[in-house]
């Protein structure tokens, strides 16, 4: 254990945010935060815990604070220091342990505060801000709020790719104004949302989305990426930088064959020249940014991926590659979507053939092999079981539609089933605690149809209660009406109508 310095102020890492949250309190991280600290972190902690760091956001050196934290918790001069040494430039995550499960913390909770950078600032938080009765270190789904907000812009495109997962069908005819949105943001601001997330569509086909990302970045809550298929115009750039954005804009692009281009994404035979004109642009504007390619039967070959890579091999900026298997969509009929879905042997050669090449350029480039090796109807356990990213449909986030509708999943759109109000009326607090987001959150067997294998599982309760269940993988393989299905991972699951594998 490293002493700390008593003459040193040490403050909360600035990239790091307490909110309280009824029962515990949420320890998250800022969107783009640096590489010394834990990315996308997010935990819930006990509240004595976020009390403790409360006292290290404040200007006062080690050795005022130190007292202060004795007198609060009653307890002696060296049992705090033993405490606190621990958070202090903690170089890995580090847990305790509680009645409760064990409770983890980012890297670096506590920090030198001549070391924070442009970024130091001191909440001066309050101790008993962070009151609870009933402690819950478990239950996933927050109390007080989302913690992470997308809004789905627009659902027009400038493309119209055969692949794609989203509804472009549905007409909006009363579209969320941005009046409303700008007042739903300083809610989530106030909220102390993670992030806020903007999607298509494309999103630079809203008139307003300069209006609404620059508010977004004055209230550092600005999404960590965003992506569109529009070339890059000079314009364009400047309009991106004039919002102050630091994220990553993600290109997507899947080949640079004008025929392939026209065949799947219904584009003139111009697109793949004003897509590279653009990628030159953009390299040269000082902006972050990162390539993305879904992979198709039109494109799953090495001498078109390998031409795309040598077109990007002449930027000097890019941030990486990523190539992504296409993936299955509940708005595209299957029999037509299978034709476009590569086979796993197929993404696995194409891969193995590309890999010597990637040695040749400066940035890495990822395979996404791994959605190909997912397992399904093999666990047991239910859907805490599940392996992989946990789901944050009705636990986090919140997805909120172009005409206002909010749904719990970005795939699900609007299948009446999961929407769960209308922020043109209501607040995000009020849809959160809508009568149908608590009813999709405490599900009785009496909810699921009869044909379901999930009304009769004795795992059911804890099961649906741990909300780890994919609804958007249940309706791709077993249809719109078998919502109540189980998750295809289970062991329990029956047959896929719609195979979500790449065998």
């Amino acid at each position: 254990m490293r002493m700390p310095e008593m003459n040193k102020v040490y403050v909360l890492n600035p990239h790091y945010h307490l909110r309280h949250d009824i029962h515990r309190v949420a320890l998250f991280s800022s969107t783009g935060t640096d590489t010394d600290c834990s990315r996308n972190w997010h935990t819930f902690i006990h509240p004595l815990q976020a009390v403790m760091l409360s006292f290290f956001t404040y200007d006062r050196p080690l050795q005022t604070t130190l007292p202060l934290l004795c007198d609060f918790f009653c307890r002696s001069k060296e049992e705090m220091i033993k405490w606190v040494s621990d958070f202090i430039d903690n170089p890995t995550p580090i847990y305790t342990s509680s009645q409760q499960g064990e409770i983890y913390f980012p890297k670096r909770i506590l920090i030198e505060a001549e070391k924070a950078g442009k970024a130091l600032r001191f909440d001066r938080l309050q101790a008993n801000s962070f009151v609870w009765k009933k402690l819950d270190l478990t239950t996933r789904r927050l109390y007080s709020g989302p913690l992470l907000l997308t809004f789905m812009l627009t659902n027009q495109c400038v493309t119209h790719c055969k692949y794609c997962y989203a509804d472009t069908s549905t007409q909006i005819k009363s579209p969320l104004t941005t009046q409303r949105m700008m007042e739903l943001i300083k809610e989530a601001s106030d909220l102390q949302v993670q992030q806020v997330n903007l999607i298509g569509g494309e999103i630079f086909l809203h008139k307003d989305w300069k209006i609404i990302l620059k508010e977004l970045v004055k209230r550092g809550i600005a999404p960590e990426f965003i992506s569109t298929k529009m070339p890059v115009t000079q314009k364009l750039l400047q309009d991106v930088q004039e919002t102050g954005y630091q994220g990553i804009v993600q290109i997507s692009l899947d080949a640079i064959h004008s025929e392939i281009l026209t065949a799947s994404l219904g584009v003139n035979g111009n697109y793949a020249k004003e897509m590279l004109h653009g990628l030159q642009l953009l390299d040269d504007s000082g902006l972050n940014y990162q390539i993305s390619s879904v992979l198709t039967n039109y494109n799953c070959q090495v001498n078109v991926l390998a031409e795309l890579l040598h077109e990007l091999s002449h930027l000097k900026h890019i941030r990486d590659w990523r190539i992504i298997p296409a993936s299955n969509s509940i708005y595209k009929e299957y029999n037509v979507f299978s034709h476009l879905k590569p086979t796993k042997a197929q993404i696995t050669k194409v891969f193995n053939q590309i890999r010597p090449l990637l040695t040749q350029v400066s940035f890495p480039v990822i395979l996404g092999k791994e959605v190909t090796d997912k397992n399904y109807q093999d666990t047991w356990g239910g859907s805490r079981c599940f392996k992989g990213s946990e789901c944050s449909a009705l636990t986090t986030h919140m997805f909120i539609l172009p005409d206002g509708k909010v749904t719990v999943c970005e795939q699900l759109y609007w299948h009446p089933q999961f929407i769960i109000g209308n922020v043109t009326t209501q607040s995000l607090k009020e849809v959160w605690h809508s009568p149908q987001a608590l009813h999709l959150c405490s599900l009785s067997r009496q909810d699921i149809n009869k044909e379901s294998p999930c009304r009769e599982c004795r795992l059911f309760e804890d099961c649906f209660s741990y909300q780890n269940r994919c609804w958007s993988d249940i309706i791709k393989a077993y249809g719109k009406d078998c919502w109540d299905f189980p998750d295809p991972r289970c062991c329990f699951a029956p047959a896929m109508k719609n195979k979500l594998s790449y065998d």
